[in-house]
């Protein structure tokens, strides 16, 4: 069973996105627990675990092809890493924002366009953020993958 996860791209796209979704909530969840969910520009730490996910997608699957990675699998692994992900973190937000009413309120009084939040429109923003970062990340790596597959 181990040797046919590995084989399977898909599985490894949904094991590492559910990583990096469970990753990205305990980091709120521990600034939350520290009193720092207010500064949401922590937000932007979540790239990081984005980054690590993707590239982790991206290093098994070259690992599975031999050592080769090509450009469109790879971009395509990526960003389907990134949706997942964001997708998973983005239901956590629903739903946290649909039961903490207080930091909901706060996001509505702080933010630009605030006015126009709710947690749906949170959550896909969420989602939007998560998606154009991650495809970016993806783009940026397999720039460096493929360069490694192409020698001379």
């Amino acid at each position: 069973m181990e040797s046919a996860e590995k084989g399977n791209p898909s599985v490894t796209t949904y094991k590492t996105a559910a990583f990096a979704a469970t990753g990205m909530i305990l980091f709120f969840l521990v600034m939350k627990l520290l009193g720092l969910v207010t500064i949401v520009e922590f937000r932007f730490l979540n790239f990081f675990i984005m980054f690590l996910g993707i590239r982790h997608v991206l290093l098994q699957s070259r690992a599975t092809h031999n050592g080769k990675l090509e450009y469109l699998t790879g971009m395509l692994a990526g960003f389907l890493t990134a949706l997942y992900t964001s997708l998973m973190f983005a239901t956590f937000i629903f739903i946290y924002l649909s039961i903490d009413h207080s930091f909901m309120q706060y996001l509505v009084a702080t933010q630009p366009f605030g006015s126009y939040l709710t947690p749906a429109s949170a959550a896909l923003v969420t989602v939007i953020e998560g998606v154009a970062g991650g495809a970016i990340l993806s783009f940026a790596m397999m720039h460096l993958y493929n360069r490694d597959n192409n020698p001379g």
